[in-house]
């Protein structure tokens, strides 16, 4: 399973395909040159996001509550919104870390393992239009995969991309034999906070 450790990976992947589609091959008759050749990350620069802060009375103040301290605070000094899974056995004993671009969230009960990573850090390449998902998640295109059993869901939300993570304890598990549980957990969560949350209410 991939833990807190990885969310840093995860999120630079995300941002890199939400900022950016496939290129199109060169054509045969002109190669590319030198410079055309070099990788992309040489010439992409870090973006950072404007973040869209939901009104701070959309907070959901039960689930707020519901978390232990440790995980509240961080909620509270998230520099992105913060969205949580709104079943209390998830919010029971969460892992919730905030660092300066991006937020963390990760819980395990004795069937499903969630994560959800929150970034408003991206790269953009020049010539490339955004990436637009075939899926739809929460109301905006998303994009839906699976891989070892774990089902993913990446979309941009508030200007931050977020993507959910749900693993079965048991890889033959029915729960996880669809993305109709990621669905389900995606559509159930909810604002909690972060620390635009104290004055988007009071913007016209």
């Amino acid at each position: 399973m991939r833990g807190v450790p990885t969310v840093v990976v995860v999120l630079l992947s995300l941002s890199v395909a939400f900022a950016a589609c496939d290129q199109a091959a060169p054509p045969t008759e002109a190669p590319p040159g030198p410079a055309a050749a070099q990788p992309l990350v040489a010439t992409a620069a870090p973006v950072i996001a404007p973040v869209t802060w939901p009104p701070a009375a959309s907070v959901d103040r039960g689930a707020l509550a519901a978390l232990p301290e440790a995980a509240a605070h961080a909620a509270r000094i998230s520099q992105v919104p913060v969205l949580v899974p709104s079943r209390r056995e998830l919010l029971a004993a969460p892992v919730l870390v905030a660092k300066e671009h991006w937020t963390s969230f990760w819980a395990k009960t004795e069937s499903i393992t969630v994560s959800l990573a929150m970034t408003r850090l991206a790269r953009k390449y020049p010539g490339i239009p955004p990436f637009r998902g075939d899926h739809a998640v929460r109301g905006a295109p998303a994009l839906i995969t699976a891989n070892e059993g774990i089902w993913t869901a990446s979309w941009i939300e508030n200007g931050v991309t977020y993507a959910l993570d749900v693993e079965c304890a048991s890889p033959e598990a029915p729960a996880c034999a669809s993305d109709a549980l990621l669905r389900e957990l995606a559509a159930e969560l909810v604002y909690v906070g972060g620390v635009g949350a104290k004055t988007a209410g009071d913007r016209p």
